[in-house]
Parts: C-alpha cells; structure tokens; sequence
C-alpha cells in the first residue's frame, strides 16, 4: 500500500514539473513573437452604387375581354382555361336561327319601306299633274282657292321624303341584321393564352358581359411607384433587377419601358412600368415581384470593404501594413452600399489594406498577415 502511494505521489510531482516548464515555455513564445494575426485585402477599382427595392405584381402585356357584338344564344365553346390561341381562331358561335329570323323581319320591313315609297311617289307625281291644271283653272277664276292651295299641299314633296327616310332606317336595321348574322361567329382578337371562359352552350351572351378573357404573357410587366429622389435616375431602357421568387431563384433582367412625369394624385409617387421577356412561360401574372434599382451609380470609384472602415476619435480610418506593423490612415469617404465604402481620399489605391483584425491594432501595432494577398 505504501509502494502505490509513494508511486502516485512521485506522478503528481513529474506532472507539476512537466506543465510548469510548457506554461512558461508558451509565454516566452508571446514575449518573442507579440504580434497580431490580420487578414489583408485589396483596394479596388469598381462601379458601386446604392439599391432600393420596390414591390409590385405581374401583369400580362395584353389582357383582353371577349365580348359578341351581338347577343345571342351559345350554339358550340371551342376552347378552355389555358388553351393557347392565335388571332383570328374560332373561339365560340352564336346560334343563327334565332338572327336569322331578325334578318327575315328586317328585309320584309325593307320591302314594305320601298313599296310604300313607290306608291307615295306615283301618288306625288298624279297630284303634281292634278295641280297643274288647278292651278289654270285657279288663274282663270274656276275653282276656289280652298281647292287650290289642297291641290298645292297633296303635290308636296315632303311625304315623299318620309317615305324615302322610312326606306333608309329599314335599310340600315336590314345591314345590322345582315352584319349580326355574320358575327355569329366569335374569333380571338390576339394571340395568347385563354384565362376564363364565363359561357357553355345554351346560355346566352350578352355585349355586356365578358364571354372569355385572353392573355399574352410572351412579355410580362411590373408597375412600381417611386419617391421624388429617386426618379431623375430613371429611364426608358435602363436594365434593372427583378425578383420573381416563385418563377425563379435568380434575378431577371428587366427594362423599364415608361416613366411617368407627373405623380400619381393620390400617392403623390412616380408610375413605372418595367418589362421582362417570358418566353418559357414561368412568369404569370399576379406573381408577387420586387424590382431592384440601382441609385447613386458612380463608376471607377476607389472603394474598400465596408469593414475594413472603422472610426477613431471621430475620424473615419482604416489600417494598411507597412514594415510588418499596422499603420492608421485617415480617410474621407463618398458613398456607402453597405458592402463597400467609396475612399475619396487618403489612400493611393496600391496599399495592403487590414480587412480582418483592424479591431485589435493601434498605429504601430507588430502584426502577421495570416490570410490573404502576405
């Protein structure tokens, strides 16, 4: 018993001696070396530029209401929700006999019009030639002037003259009946894609109510309305981001097609409508997007990682290497993304700038690059 106690005894002691000597071994290694382990990057050269971002939704470049010209009963519907149509395709027909019967009624009304015209121009023409010889016979003192002046009323033109405009009204009633037969027959007015169908066979359509809905989303459109700072940057034709989360996990390239001069009256904002191509069909209108917009663009500027900018006594510095130590530069800066601050002055663009670690150095401080361009 006593053997194993002197044994761990003379253990404890070598431990104690063993971990006295790598303490002490560990703070010599700090005296010597002393420095402070950074990252360092490089001073750019780069067009930078702030981002705002607006929301809106998706809408169609053509969005049209099917409607007959004339109403009718639904003989037969040609197409369904999603159908893809060209212009001119057969949509849906109205039955005929229905207008025919109108186009019956109009050409007897017609007909009856002409005759009635006839009739009152012979009759004009045999008071004309009646008048004629009254009138001689009222010269001559034979016949009274009551006669005379009847004589003058029956060989009047003006009946004839609504005659003839009975025969022009049931000729234009005739032409519409005419024209209804031929747009018994409902065709797309664009290419594009059925939306909604409101009809089935049997039913009647009106001109009032829309029959089908047709959509072109070969192109797709957002409208944004914009604050007063910002829409002097804005123009037809600038590319701009937008983003359809449920149509794509990466931006899309817009254009921003119109930009309204004068605001909305009731948001006092700026309307702007941004186009993008949909050739595959993945957008669709009523899909949630936010359009991003560059502002503040500025090209060739001098910038450095946000980061790497800190403040000190009130000054805006960073820290570059020089001789393995830490030198502070102040700096006067331009614009600020968030990721990079533009440098106006400063720095002459070549130095070996602290980009992690900056925190912990002062001007002077001996420091080791242990990450980026040694």
């Amino acid at each position: 018993m006593r053997k194993i106690i002197a044994y761990f005894l003379v253990m404890i002691t070598l431990i104690g001696l063993l971990s006295g000597c790598s303490e002490k071994q560990k703070k010599e290694e700090v005296k010597k070396d002393n420095y402070i382990p950074v990252e360092v990057g490089k001073i750019q050269t780069k067009t930078i530029s702030n981002e705002v971002t607006y929301s809106g939704k998706v809408h169609a470049d053509k969005d049209v209401l099917v409607m007959p010209k004339i109403m009718g009963k639904i003989s037969n519907v040609y197409v369904s929700v999603g159908d893809e149509v060209k212009k001119g395709e057969k949509l849906f027909t109205l039955d005929k006999e229905d207008i025919q019967k109108r186009v019956d009624q109009a050409k007897v009304a017609l007909d009856q019009a002409k005759a009635n015209y006839e009739m009152t121009k012979e009759k004009i023409e045999n008071a004309k030639t009646s008048f004629e010889r009254t009138k001689k016979l009222y010269e001559e003192g034979a016949v009274s002037k009551a006669q005379y002046e009847q004589a003058k009323v029956q060989a009047s033109d003006s009946s004839l003259e609504a005659a003839k405009g009975g025969v022009n009204q049931a000729q234009v009633q005739y032409d519409q009946a005419l024209d209804s037969l031929e747009n018994t027959s409902i065709e797309a007015p664009i290419s594009g894609k059925i939306a909604s169908v409101n009809i089935e066979a049997g039913e009647f359509a009106t001109t009032s109510q829309p029959s089908m809905t047709i959509v072109d989303t070969d192109k797709v459109y957002v409208q944004i309305n914009v604050t007063e700072n910002i829409i002097n940057e804005l123009f037809k034709g600038k590319g701009v981001k937008v983003d359809i989360e449920s149509a794509s996990s990466k931006d899309i390239l817009g254009k921003i097609h119109s930009v309204s001069p004068a605001p909305d009256s009731r948001t006092q904002m700026y309307p702007v409508k941004i186009y993008m191509e949909n050739d595959n069909g993945l957008i669709k209108p009523g899909m949630f997007a936010q359009v991003k917009l560059d502002t503040n663009i500025k090209n060739n500027a001098m910038v450095v990682k946000s980061e790497a900018v800190v403040e000190e006594n009130g000054e805006k510095v960073v820290f570059i290497i020089s001789d393995n130590k830490a030198k502070l530069k102040k700096v006067n800066i331009g614009l600020d993304t968030g990721e990079y601050i533009e440098i106006l002055g400063g720095l002459k663009g070549n130095e070996k700038l602290i980009i992690k670690g900056q925190n912990y150095v002062e001007d002077g401080s001996k420091v080791k690059v242990v990450r980026g361009d040694k």
